[in-house]
């Protein structure tokens, strides 16, 4: 009997031995692996405080000071990391961030909008992302030398049309002396090339046009001025070019000026409106007497339940002046002049049709251009103008929301058309009773 107490007795305190054991050593230690695995995984801790053992308890709070750290640099990174990205993503230029083996760190919408990529593109191999040899060329002479590199480049993917780049590489240094990777700036400057382009154009073609006139007045005036006592006859022949020049210098000045209020950015239209077959028929009576120098026939094709429409009446006549204008300087004589206005899905398209000379096709994608006009040889100084009465009437076109088309064959006559888009003003009118 003795024995079996003495048993028990110890079998209780092995047990009591085992719990105190297990609450003190086994469970807060089991606990705190649990709290270390939870951080380390990022998810929230069932409890940072060990009541079992005090130093496994100082482990949990300095663990909970730990987690909570952790949160805050991750929160401050995540702040960081969306204010970098809203500042590259405000930027109007392409930014790529390239490591050392030129793999790409970091890029901006407009980098991946420009050549095509994802999103999310880290890693990845900066020459198979952009698809140049050029460029990485570059990127990598400015990795290699430490320094700034920046070159202008074409760059043409797919179907795409030629863009012009200026590639801009800034190297950065980390702890040595040798660049740890680079950020690579992409800037489009293909619309700045083309407005450049065209404003070289327009100086030298003024200076084209105003040459042969300057000259000519000045040879006549040296003329005078040498033998002043010219005949009568001679005299008048001087004047007469003269005067012809010098019309045809004032005609290039209101042109000029007309083009440059027409592309300002305070353009304005006066609209009223307009009901084409009255309009149209009062610029015909205008130019009968042009039409009958030439012997030219003129006849107005308008339906007479054309729509209302809302439009600049002085830009429009000016339109229709411009077209008539070129009509009859390019007709043969007693040729024909269509004028014609009829609706066109949701567009209302007024043209000008001749029988002239006709334009060349290579020459047609052109016309509209300022101071081009086509197949110079074959057209003679007496028709020439000044070159912009077409890019004229493209420009208001354009500011009445419409668009301008060219159609010709070679020795059988051109059809100059716009396209005015019926808005909101559009109204349909009756039909006049005709007696």
């Amino acid at each position: 009997m003795g024995w079996l107490v003495l048993g028990a007795g110890i079998a209780v305190v092995l047990i009591t031995i085992w719990l105190r054991v297990r609450r003190h050593w086994i469970e807060p230690w089991k606990e705190l692996e649990e709290l270390v695995t939870s951080i380390v995984e990022r998810k929230q801790p069932r409890k940072f405080l060990m009541t079992g053992n005090p130093r496994a308890n100082v482990l949990g709070l300095a663990l909970e000071k730990f987690a909570d750290r952790q949160r805050e640099l991750e929160r401050s990174a995540n702040e960081g990391t969306h204010s970098v990205q809203n500042i590259l993503g405000a930027l109007p230029d392409g930014i790529a961030l390239v490591d050392q083996q030129r793999r790409i760190q970091l890029i901006n919408p407009q980098f991946s909008q420009l050549f095509g990529l994802p999103e999310e593109t880290r890693g990845a191999s900066f020459l198979e992302a952009v698809r140049d040899a050029a460029i990485d060329s570059s990127v990598a002479a400015a990795l290699q030398t430490g320094e700034l590199r920046s070159e202008t480049m074409g760059y043409a993917r797919g179907v795409q049309s030629r863009r012009e780049l200026e590639v801009t590489a800034v190297p950065f240094r980390g702890g040595n002396a040798s660049a740890q990777g680079a950020v690579v700036l992409f800037r489009d400057i293909t619309q700045m090339r083309q407005v450049d382009q065209i404003r070289r154009d327009f100086v030298a073609n003024v200076s084209h046009e105003l040459r042969t006139p300057l000259s000519i007045f000045r040879g006549y005036l040296e003329t005078l001025l040498e033998e002043p006592n010219q005949s009568p006859e001679e005299l008048l022949r001087i004047l007469e070019v003269m005067d012809r020049h010098a019309e045809r210098l004032t005609l290039l000045v209101e042109d000029i000026l007309s083009l440059t209020k027409l592309e300002s950015p305070a353009a304005r239209l006066e609209l009223t409106e307009i009901y084409l077959p009255d309009f149209l028929g009062d610029i015909l009576r205008d130019w009968e007497r042009r039409f009958s120098a030439k012997l030219l026939q003129a006849s107005l094709d308008s339906a007479a339940d054309l729509p209302v429409i809302a439009a600049d009446e002085d830009r429009l006549h000016e339109v229709i002046d411009n077209l008539l204008d070129n009509a009859v300087k390019y007709s043969q004589p007693e040729g024909r002049v269509w004028l014609k206005a009829q609706r066109d899905g949701e567009n209302i398209r007024v043209s000008v049709t001749d029988e002239g000379i006709g334009i060349p096709a290579r020459d047609l994608p052109r016309v509209f251009e300022r101071f081009y006009r086509a197949d110079k040889a074959r057209s003679p100084e007496s028709v020439r103008g000044t070159g912009l009465g077409l890019s004229i009437v493209k420009h208001i076109a354009q500011l009445h929301g419409g668009s301008v088309e060219a159609a010709s064959e070679l020795g059988r006559g051109t059809t100059i058309s716009i396209l005015l888009p019926l808005g909101p003003a559009a109204v349909e009118v009756e039909a006049p009773i005709v007696a």
